[in-house]
């Protein structure tokens, strides 16, 4: 087991799984219920997966960020990192479950040799972004197109930014809609996450969802009997 390199932070930006679920409707307006218990599995995955990490774990929900844009607060939380003296801050989030602790594991190495590192997601957005205290720059930092699908390209070819020595993880998806948790559902194999989603989604409402569906019930139906329910540790 390595050594924890105290002078990288990662940071858990996100909001509880209560307000992700207000804000997006993945199982139907109707159902914020499903959205929320959805995203809990993913919260706790994300902890786990970070506390794995030989760095420090600090968690920014609604109830730590400051400013009145995601850009502001994002950037609040990176200078609030650095302020408390970490060199080096690793921030993900809490939509990503295709995300493993190796990955996260090699953006902790990676960070030590790079300004900065990248995990693009599907969407046009990033998935993983760390930096160096040295070359972080909050008014540039707050003026990139956060939010948008051309925020990846904005970090690839945005000029400030092409000064960074740069590594790049592979691309990722992220769930931030019903459309994306459907390609989500047609394309994982994580067992768990298939049976909280078939679960959950009203076939009726996506009639043409439904074969892909069954297929995946079916597929999976042996080993849930099996399988007992998930195990989490949250990090403290």
């Amino acid at each position: 087991m390595g050594q924890k390199n105290k002078d990288t932070a990662i940071l858990v930006f996100s909001l509880s799984a209560q307000l992700e679920a207000e804000r997006k409707s993945l199982f139907g307006k109707r159902n914020k219920n499903a959205s929320k218990g959805f995203f809990d599995i993913l919260i706790k995955r994300t902890h786990t997966i970070a506390s794995a990490a030989h760095a420090d774990v600090v968690v920014f929900d609604e109830s730590q960020q400051r400013g009145k844009t995601f850009g502001d607060r994002y950037a609040n939380a990176f200078q609030e990192l650095f302020d408390l003296g970490y060199r080096k801050v690793l921030s993900i989030g809490n939509d990503t479950p295709d995300l493993t602790s190796e990955v996260l594991e090699q953006a902790v190495d990676r960070i030590q040799h790079n300004d900065m590192v990248v995990g693009p997601s599907t969407d046009g957005g990033i998935y993983l972004l760390g930096m160096r205290r040295e070359f972080f720059n909050i008014n540039e930092f707050k003026a990139l197109p956060w939010l948008q699908s051309t925020l990846f390209h904005t970090l690839v070819n945005g000029v400030f930014w092409k000064k960074a020595k740069t590594y790049y993880f592979d691309e990722l998806s992220d769930i931030d809609t019903a459309h994306a948790l459907h390609q989500f559902l047609y394309t994982t194999e994580d067992a768990i996450l298939i049976e909280f989603i078939l679960n959950h989604l009203s076939f009726r409402t996506n009639p043409a969802f439904c074969p892909k569906a069954l297929f995946h019930s079916n597929k999976y139906s042996y080993s849930f009997q099996l399988r007992g329910p998930p195990a989490f540790s949250v990090a403290a």
